[in-house]
């Protein structure tokens, strides 16, 4: 609270400065840098995002989910007609390893699959969200630029208050200055009454005169729009608050779980499926 990342671009180089309230600079790393002074985050974001390998990336994280989503779909059909059976596995003192591995896949997964499939549903559609939105036909719409342009320029303070009286009680978020083909501020707002979400997506445009251009109001998104902002705080658990964090949290431990317990029970088969085959005496 409080600190806000400054990117700059000069030169051909990219730098991130963070700064408190006051203008006081806290931090100054080039954006080469990938692992001090914080950038690790910044790694790690972009890693799950892309694997840090653009469009090639996002594809591959697309073929991916699908991928689990499928299987644990399959996984829940195909254990549900026998989900009696393989819960007594469980609970069985004399059964085989690999029954009692199936049994205990099966009672895990039934319990956090739902809730995976929601964080791994959204962060596919994160993936390919640019097409997503194209075929619902939302688009971010920005103001036109003023001509002439204006004579008396507001500061960004004036503008900030003017972006932030449009909507009381929000929080500000991000800035974008104004650029020569960019004639307006633009601020992110977390704004009253908009779904929950550590950023918010309310956006207020405000010309170099101080003048509101345009703005978005989050709180009363259109149903195709809210479908997009939505996909974000799904797939971190933020449309839920804490409760959401955890459950998503949980999400992603049950799955490195899911993983583990699918690893032994093949190994399991394998060893059963060995020993079938072995001659009795070892002829």
């Amino acid at each position: 609270d409080g600190q806000y990342d400054v990117y700059l671009d000069r030169d051909g180089e990219s730098r991130t400065v963070r700064i408190d309230g006051s203008g006081a600079r806290i931090r100054d790393r080039s954006d080469a840098n990938r692992f001090s002074d914080g950038a690790i985050f910044e790694t790690l974001t972009q890693f799950h995002k892309s694997l840090m390998l653009g469009s090639t990336g996002y594809l591959f994280l697309t073929i991916s989910g699908l991928l689990l989503i499928s299987n644990i779909s399959l996984g829940l059909m195909a254990g549900w007609s026998q989900r009696k059976r393989l819960r007594a596995f469980t609970k069985a003192s004399s059964v085989p390893a690999a029954a009692a591995l199936s049994g205990w896949h099966w009672r895990v997964g039934f319990w956090g699959a739902i809730p995976a499939l929601c964080v791994i549903l959204a962060g596919t559609a994160l993936t390919q969200s640019d097409l997503l939105a194209n075929g619902l036909s939302v688009e971010q719409k920005t103001p036109e630029s003023q001509k002439p342009a204006p004579t008396h320029i507001v500061d960004l303070g004036t503008a900030m208050d003017v972006a932030l009286g449009e909507y009381p009680g929000s929080s500000l978020v991000a800035i974008n200055l104004p650029t020569e083909n960019r004639q307006w501020y633009k601020f992110r707002l977390k704004a009253p009454g908009e779904m929950p979400r550590l950023y918010g997506a309310t956006r207020v445009f405000v010309g170099l005169d101080g003048t509101v251009l345009l703005d978005h109001d989050a709180a009363n998104s259109a149903p195709e729009e809210r479908v997009i902002e939505s996909l974000y705080p799904l797939h971190t658990g933020q449309i839920g608050g804490l409760f959401g964090r955890l459950i998503n949290a949980a999400a992603g431990i049950w799955l490195l779980f899911m993983i583990a317990l699918g690893v032994q029970l093949w190994l399991a088969r394998r060893r059963g499926q060995g020993a079938m085959k072995s001659p009795p005496g070892g002829e």
